[in-house]
């Protein structure tokens, strides 16, 4: 039978101020058609100091860029993905050569041709400059056909290519620009193909975009401003919008989001994209090597009174370690079920004993953790962080909180296994490419600890990195998941690298004049790029 805790506490108390249950909209009438022009505000939330997307894989990053750059393939609001400056592409029957048919007639902002030579061009650049996932794709050799066509070879079949070359690192950059500016100007300017031109940008006040009035897609784009007004606050980017000084506003805390979508001129856009919330536990740090101990923090947290709670509803509980129902490759693994008991029951297998304060101990030693944590970095996660320390400390975990600011979190948590001191860190994880494989290289592999990739929890386990590397010659896609990630994914789980949360649905508030949006799923971005403001 399961006890009130000082997690139904919180709750009460949470609850009586902001009041999870929420009315359900009335159906939204059917969008009138495009408008043409208008100027399309955004409050906006922090980003890095700069736009230089193919140096970066971050999400703020991101969501600017794929105005101004473009990729060789795209993803559609029903998650699909799609060729964008690739017309066309064939692969060879065993996957090791694929040709790309380029879009004709497309020019980069400075009025120089998007065509073969550019495309090698950037791919050779990011692979002599190590950018990020430059070593995802087995890249090998890249040959110009012709103008517009390119034959590459890779090392071995990566079903998965369309899929990483979405992602924003690997944006389009006109050659003739970069080489012109250097690498440091490319900080601060932009010269790509897309349906935008940057024409002002100071770092983390305001990013503004002018319609590109050569843009290869006839009758593209519909607005001809957009302006992202970066604003650190949580609670002035909702009374921007409010107030009619945005169209749009990012990362609103769950109860303003709540607010908002009942407010008559607001809407505001939910679905569930890749992203994932879960505490990273050190694997290497002792007593948190011992699978039991992990089981055990598992067990003790209640992921849906925390949805409840902090997120009034809009998650759901994780049943795999980091990935979700969006990505390709994904396969239910399971979930830690609430069981105090069962938390308590692993701690004595473990060898702790319940001691002064109801702190459990082993050889003389409480079990106190640490756990680092953002307030604002994403919506809801110090609220998490809360529930998540009572909830430990209902079963003798004594879990401590560090609050640390967003410039010094991640370098707090990026840092090599032997130099890595932390215990617990709070922390949220989306799948750029939405393929399963990204999951794979830069979270599950040993080689894949931090700093070189994601693996924070610096988990390892040779039966998993012997089955991805198998699973790297796969011809493919649905032969790929069945033999190897239904396997890896499972032992995985077992493994408990991670204290599994939730999959958090993504939401966006906007006036409901505003239509057009969409959410990139795998990235968790809002595409405005073909957005329109209806008149009234």
């Amino acid at each position: 039978m399961r006890t009130i805790s000082i997690m139904a506490l919180v709750c009460t108390l949470v609850l009586g101020v902001f009041g999870w249950q929420s009315a359900q909209p009335a159906p939204a009438a059917a969008p009138p058609a495009p408008t043409p022009g208008g100027t399309l505000t955004v409050a906006f939330v922090p980003l890095a100091t700069h736009i230089d997307s193919n140096s970066v894989n971050i999400s703020t990053v991101n969501e600017l860029s794929h105005y101004f750059y473009e990729t060789l393939y795209d993803r559609d609001g029903d998650g699909k993905v799609k060729g964008l400056l690739v017309k066309e592409d064939q692969v060879s029957a065993d996957g090791l050569t694929w040709t790309w048919k380029l879009q004709p007639n497309v020019k980069f902002h400075d009025g120089s041709p998007f065509n073969a030579a550019a495309v090698k061009w950037n791919f050779e650049r990011k692979i002599q400059k190590r950018q990020p996932l430059w070593d995802l794709l087995p890249l090998k050799v890249f040959d110009v056909v012709d103008d517009l066509t390119v034959k590459v070879t890779l090392s071995r079949p990566a079903t998965n290519l369309r899929s990483v070359l979405v992602t924003k690192t690997f944006s389009m950059y006109s050659p003739t620009f970069a080489q012109r500016v250097g690498d440091d100007a490319l900080k601060l300017q932009a010269s790509g193909t897309g349906a935008f031109m940057l024409t002002e940008f100071r770092p983390n006040e305001i990013v503004r975009l002018k319609k590109n009035p050569n843009y290869w897609q006839k009758g593209l784009p519909y607005l001809d401003e957009i302006v992202f007004r970066v604003v650190p606050d949580i609670n002035t980017r909702a009374t921007m919008l409010e107030a009619g000084d945005a169209d749009m506003a990012l990362g609103l805390s769950i109860p303003d989001l709540d607010r908002l979508k009942k407010r008559q001129g607001m809407k505001v856009q939910a679905a569930l994209g890749s992203q994932q919330y879960y505490i990273t536990i050190n694997n290497r740090k002792p007593p948190l090597n011992d699978v039991r101990v992990r089981w055990a923090l598992n067990h003790a947290v209640d992921k849906e009174g925390i949805i409840k709670t902090a997120f009034l509803g809009t998650a759901k509980i994780a049943t795999a370690v980091y990935i979700n129902t969006t990505v390709d490759g994904y396969v239910p693994a399971g979930t830690y079920p609430y069981d105090p008991e069962k938390a308590r029951k692993f701690l004595d297998e473990a060898g702790f004993t319940v001691g002064p304060g109801g702190v459990r101990q082993r050889e003389g030693r409480p079990l106190t953790l640490e756990l680092i944590t953002r307030k604002g970095g994403t919506p809801g996660d110090f609220e998490t962080a809360e529930l998540v320390q009572a909830m430990l400390k209902a079963v003798g975990v004594d879990a401590r909180l560090l609050v640390l600011e967003s410039a010094s979190f991640i370098p707090r948590v990026t840092l090599p296994p032997d130099r890595a001191t932390y215990d617990l860190v709070n922390l949220a994880v989306g799948t750029f490419t939405g393929d399963a494989e990204y999951t794979m290289l830069t979270f599950y592999h040993t080689n894949s600890a931090a700093p070189r990739y994601f693996n924070r929890a610096y988990y390892s386990n040779p039966v998993v990195d012997e089955l991805i590397e198998q699973s790297l010659k796969a011809t493919t896609t649905p032969g790929r998941n069945k033999i190897y990630y239904a396997q890896i994914i499972k032992q995985v789980y077992r493994d408990a690298p991670i204290i599994m949360l939730f999959d958090v649905t993504q939401q966006i508030a906007m006036k409901d004049t505003v239509h057009g949006v969409y959410l990139e799923s795998a990235s968790n971005n809002w595409p405005a790029k073909y957005a329109w403001k209806e008149k009234r």
